[in-house]
């Protein structure tokens, strides 16, 4: 075991709106270790990017955190004034968000923001400091002629570039943690291998942690050596990539992985899916969310909660079938 960077325990994050509370996040807990990845999957309005949002305290006006602890290199997240954490974000943990047009202003050069940031989180920098950093930074993402990007505004990249440049700044402070909300999404395929490949680079480099979230198991298996799944704002299942792939243990999980495209599969035959949909998160909390979608439910399914358990040593399941003496066979 190598030493954790961030500690998630019991994180509850709701939103409080007037149709009724949400609990996008009801119950979160995972820990992540200094120079490793780790990656957060499940389906659309699961709670992936309000968990990674929770971690820095960005959240919309109507969302709240109510319960759980957040502890990072030692400090505990919930007791940071805003300044303390303004002064975080960026320098100690920065974020990649998922649309790289929109993460830029478009109404300043490339260069001017990335200046400001630098300097914003080293005040005793010059201007021309850290411009030479930009530079570098833009330099090692590998971006062509940075002099010329540092001119240019954010209309006049592609999507590729405007992610690498998202990158650059990330890294530029050498942050502890890196957190890529769906890095990927907004790039092609091509793109999207080289930025997945920019960020193990330079996680080798820098020894950055990375919070990679994304729906893409691929992605998953490429670069996390942990997998946290979730589903409804719970979590599912927890393991390390390896363990998670060879031997999944929670129903979700296993319809998550039969849904993936193979290239020897069959292509005149549709792809498997999992039948119905989410439930509505201000209705849960009372029992197995996944309950209705779930061939292998039971009665106790339908009337409380599955805690979290370590079914094996390191694998965590929420799921009341699948117990000590007691455990499921997966159907094909």
């Amino acid at each position: 075991m190598g030493e954790t960077l961030l500690n998630i325990r019991g994180l509850k994050t709701y939103f409080y709106t007037a149709s009724g509370v949400v609990r996008a996040v009801d119950g979160v807990s995972f820990q992540l270790e200094k120079g490793k990845t780790m990656g957060i999957v499940g389906e659309s309005g699961s709670g992936k990017s309000v968990t990674a949002n929770s971690i820095i305290r960005l959240l919309p006006p109507a969302g709240k955190i109510v319960d759980g602890g957040i502890t990072f290199d030692g400090k505990e997240m919930m007791s940071l004034s805003q300044k303390e954490l303004q002064q975080m974000r960026g320098s100690d943990i920065a974020m990649i968000f998922q649309d790289p047009m929109t993460s830029l202003d478009p109404v300043f050069r490339v260069g001017d923001q990335m200046v400001e940031m630098i300097r914003e989180h080293n005040k005793s920098l010059t201007r021309k400091e850290a411009w030479d950093m930009s530079l570098k930074a833009l330099h090692e993402v590998g971006i062509p002629s940075p002099e010329k990007r540092m001119k240019s505004y954010p209309h006049e990249l592609s999507g590729g570039m405007c992610q690498r440049v998202i990158i650059a700044m990330a890294v530029c402070c050498e942050p502890k943690l890196l957190i890529a909300d769906e890095p990927t999404t907004a790039l092609d395929v091509t793109v999207q291998a080289q930025v997945l490949d920019l960020m193990s680079e330079l996680q080798k480099n820098h020894d950055t942690a990375i919070l990679l979230v994304t729906h893409n198991l691929g992605v998953i298996w490429k670069m996390a050596d942990s997998v946290m799944v979730m589903y409804a704002g719970n979590t599912v299942e927890y393991a390390d990539t390896k363990t998670l792939y060879q031997n999944p243990l929670h129903p979700y999980t296993w319809g998550l992985l039969d849904s993936m495209p193979t290239l020897s599969g069959d292509s005149s035959k549709d792809l498997n899916t999992i039948h119905g949909t989410p439930p509505d998160l201000r209705l849960t909390g009372t029992c197995c969310n996944f309950y209705n979608r779930c061939k292998y439910a039971s009665k106790i399914c339908e009337e409380c909660v599955p805690p979290l358990q370590e079914i094996e040593p390191g694998h965590f399941v929420a799921c009341h079938r699948q117990c000590e003496g007691s455990r499921l066979e997966r159907k094909g």
